[in-house]
């Protein structure tokens, strides 16, 4: 019998700990454009609210995390506009 695993993708647990699939599984990126889907998409205002929420504070996380979370201070900050936003529309009724 032919041994399939060559046409697979490697299993996690067969992967040394900080492998390529540690980081594939771990790390997130989190974009503008990710940031504008949630503040003016079509999903109920209270979806996009609760993500926005957990944007906040998985940029908050990471800025505080590392030496270069500086580099993210942008994107907290639109994270952060994107939330009064959609706080607002919420509070409006919108959405």
């Amino acid at each position: 019998m032919a041994d399939n695993r060559s046409n697979q993708q490697q299993d996690p647990l067969d992967s040394p700990v900080g492998g390529e699939a540690d980081v594939e599984s771990l790390a997130e990126d989190i974009t503008s454009r990710q940031i504008t889907a949630q503040t003016y998409g079509g999903d109920p205002v209270e979806d996009r609210l609760k993500r926005l929420k957990d944007i906040v504070r998985e940029l908050e996380s990471r800025t505080q995390a590392t030496e270069r979370g500086k580099d993210l201070e942008p994107l907290l900050e639109e994270a952060r506009s994107s939330l009064k936003i959609v706080e607002k529309q919420a509070a409006s009724g919108e959405g």
